[in-house]
C-alpha cells in the first residue's frame, strides 16, 4: 500500500470508531432512563398505546377520544416498538432515535451521490453531533421520523434527477407518501416549495428535474397516503375535516393560539441554536454563495441551488406561519450540514482561494465558539444547577478541544484535519455527561410520574382521576396513571366532577387546592409532593423558578 493509503486507513478506522461511539451515545445510551418531559412526549405514547389496549389500528385515540392531530404512521412504529419492548419509554423513543440514525445514513449517501466522500462523511459527522439531533432523537415525538422520510424522498429524487437515475424517483415519491402518512400533507407542500425555488433559480435544475415524471409521483404519493385520509373522513366526518385539516393544518398555521408569535428571526435563532459549534462554518459558506450569486462568476452549481433551495423553503415556509415551534425547521439540518461539510472541505483543500474566504472564517470560528461554550456550560451546569464538580469535565473538554481546533485551524504550514475529531470528541464527552449528570439531576425534580404512580396504587377500578389546571403536565400524569383522566380548567368544572357519584383522585398544584377550598369545595389532600412544574428548556436555562408544591385530593367527609 502506498504511505498515503497507509495513512488513511488509520484514520479511516479512528474516524469509524469516533463515528459509532458519537452515534452511540447521542441516540442510544440511556434512552429510556428518564421519565417523558416533552407534553407531546407522552401524548403521543398514550396514543399508541391505546392503539395496542384497543386493538384499532386504524383510528388514533388519546384518552379514549379520537385523536385528529397527526396521522397514523408514526404511532403504528412506536406501537411495534412497544409489542417488542413493552410499553416503556424506551419502546416510545426507539423510532425517533432508529429515525435519527437513518437520517445520518442519508445525509451520507446524498453527500457521496453529489459530492465525494469526505464531504459526506464530515457531513454525517456534523448532523451526528448537532445538538439538535441530540435532543429530537431522544423526544418520543415524529419529527425525526418525518424528517428522515420526507429527506429521504427528496434525496433520491435530486440523485434522480442529476446523477442521471430516473428509477430511484420512484422509491423517492414512496418515501415521501409515507412522510404525508407521518404528519400529513406538509410533506408535500415542503417539497413543493423547494421545487418552485429550484426551477426559478437555475434553469439547469429546472432541465433536470422537470426530466421526472413528477405529475405521476404525486399520483404515487395520494395513491398510498390518500385511503388513510378518505377513510377518517368517512368513519368521523366533519369532525375529522374540522379538527384536522382546517384546526391542526389551516389554522395552526395561520394563527398563533398562544400570544404574540416570535419575531422573524425566530428561526434563524434556532437553526444557529441547533447546530452549535458548526454555525459559524455554515454562515461563512452562505457568505461565499451569496457573494457568488451576486458577481456571478459560475462558481454556484447545481448541488448547491438543490441544497440551498430546500433550506430556504423549509425555513422560509415555517417563517411565515403565525405559529412556530422550535422543532419544526429540523428538515433543514440534514442539507445545512452537507453545506457546511462542503465548506469545511473547502477551506482545507483551498484555503487561499478566495471564494472560500468566509468558509475559512467560519472555520476558524469554530474553535473560540467552542471555547465560549464551554464557559457559558460551566456557569449552567455547576452555578445553576449545583451539580457535582465532576460535571465540570463537560466545560473543561468543550475549552480544551475548543483551544485545540483553533491551533489546527490556524496553522498556516499544515492544512486543516480531514474531519474535526477533536470537537466531536468534546461533544461525545458533553452528551455522556449531560446524560449521567443533567438529566438525571432534573429527573429527581420531575414529580408527576411518581404522583401518577401512586394514584395508580391506590386508586379502586372504579375510582375516578381527574387532572385539575396541571396544564403540561396533563399529559405525563395520564400517560404513567395509566387511567382515563378527566382534564379540567375551571372551579365550575372541578365542582361538577367533585360532586359526582363515588370516589375520586384529582391531581393540582396546591393553590389551586387552596382556592378550590375557599369556594366551599369539601376536599382533603391524600399526597403532597414539592417538584418542578416547568417543562420548559428555555424557561429552565433563563430561570431559576422555584419548586411547585403538587397534591392529589379526595372528597372529606
Amino acid at each position: 500500500m502506498t504511505g498515503d493509503g497507509t495513512a488513511r486507513e488509520p484514520h479511516a478506522r479512528a474516524v469509524f470508531a469516533l463515528f459509532a461511539v458519537l452515534l452511540f451515545i447521542a441516540l442510544f445510551w440511556q434512552l429510556g432512563a428518564p421519565t417523558f418531559w416533552d407534553p407531546d412526549e407522552a401524548h403521543y405514547a398514550q396514543t399508541s398505546r391505546e392503539l395496542l389496549r384497543t386493538g384499532d389500528w386504524l383510528a388514533p385515540f388519546y384518552n379514549e377520544q379520537p385523536f385528529f392531530d397527526k396521522p397514523i404512521l408514526f404511532h403504528w412504529l412506536q406501537g411495534l416498538a412497544m409489542v417488542a419492548f413493552g410499553e416503556t419509554t424506551f419502546a416510545a423513543r426507539l423510532v425517533p432515535a432508529l429515525a435519527a440514525l437513518a437520517l445520518v445514513g442519508v445525509t451520507a449517501w446524498l453527500g457521496v451521490a453529489l459530492l465525494s466522500a469526505d464531504v459526506a462523511l464530515v457531513a454525517a459527522l456534523l448532523l451526528a453531533a448537532s445538538p439538535g439531533l441530540f435532543g429530537l432523537a431522544r423526544y418520543a415525538i415524529l419529527d425525526t421520523t418525518f424528517t428522515a422520510l420526507m429527506f429521504g424522498g427528496a434525496a433520491l429524487i435530486v440523485v434522480a434527477a442529476l446523477r442521471y437515475r430516473p428509477h430511484l424517483q420512484w422509491y423517492g415519491y414512496v418515501l415521501i407518501a409515507l412522510a404525508v402518512l407521518t404528519k400529513g400533507p406538509l410533506a408535500l407542500v415542503l417539497c413543493g416549495v423547494t421545487l418552485c425555488i429550484a426551477l426559478l433559480w437555475s434553469p439547469e435544475v429546472r432541465g433536470r428535474l422537470l426530466e421526472l415524471r413528477l405529475a405521476a409521483g404525486v399520483g404515487v404519493v395520494i395513491a398510498i397516503a390518500g385511503p388513510w385520509f378518505v377513510y377518517m373522513w368517512l368513519r368521523f366526518g366533519d369532525a375529522f375535516v374540522n379538527g384536522y385539516i382546517l384546526d391542526e393544518n389551516l389554522s395552526l398555521y395561520a394563527t398563533n393560539r398562544f400570544g404574540a408569535p416570535p419575531s422573524a428571526w425566530f428561526y434563524v435563532r434556532v437553526i444557529a441554536a441547533s447546530l452549535i459549534p458548526w454555525t459559524a462554518l455554515i454562515a461563512g459558506r452562505l457568505y461565499d454563495d451569496v457573494r457568488a450569486t451576486l458577481r456571478r462568476d459560475g462558481s454556484i452549481d447545481a448541488v448547491d441551488v438543490v441544497l440551498w433551495s430546500w433550506t430556504i423553503g423549509v425555513v422560509g415556509f415555517f417563517t411565515l406561519s403565525r405559529f412556530k415551534l422550535d422543532h419544526y425547521v429540523f428538515p433543514a439540518a440534514p442539507t445545512l450540514c452537507l453545506i457546511g461539510g462542503r465548506a469545511w472541505l473547502a477551506a482545507r483543500t483551498r484555503p487561499l482561494d478566495p471564494r472560500n474566504a468566509g468558509a475559512r472564517i467560519g472555520a476558524w470560528l469554530i474553535g473560540p465558539l467552542t471555547v465560549v461554550l464551554a464557559g457559558t456550560a460551566a456557569y449552567l451546569l455547576v452555578a445553576r444547577l449545583k451539580l457535582p464538580l465532576g460535571a465540570l469535565v463537560i466545560p473543561l473538554a468543550l475549552g480544551t478541544a475548543g483551544a485545540l481546533t483553533t491551533l489546527q485551524v490556524s496553522r498556516r504550514s499544515r492544512p486543516m484535519p480531514r474531519t474535526p475529531w477533536v470537537i466531536l470528541i468534546a461533544i461525545a464527552v458533553t452528551y455522556a455527561g449531560l446524560l449521567f449528570w443533567v438529566i438525571p439531576a432534573l429527573e429527581e425534580r420531575k414529580v408527576v410520574p411518581g404522583m401518577a404512580r401512586w394514584v395508580a396504587t391506590q386508586a379502586a377500578p372504579a375510582d375516578r382521576i381527574a387532572a385539575y389546571r396541571l396544564n403540561r403536565w396533563n399529559n405525563d400524569f395520564r400517560f404513567y396513571v395509566d387511567r382515563h383522566v378527566s382534564m379540567f380548567d375551571t372551579p365550575a368544572e372541578a365542582r361538577a366532577f367533585f360532586s359526582g357519584a363515588g370516589p375520586f383522585y384529582c391531581a393540582m398544584l396546591e393553590p389551586a387546592y387552596e382556592e378550590l377550598v375557599a369556594q366551599g369545595m369539601r376536599l382533603k389532600v391524600a399526597y403532597e409532593v414539592e417538584g418542578m412544574w416547568v417543562t420548559s428548556g428555555r424557561v429552565l436555562w433563563r430561570l431559576q423558578p422555584p419548586l411547585a408544591r403538587f397534591v392529589v385530593v379526595t372528597g372529606a367527609p
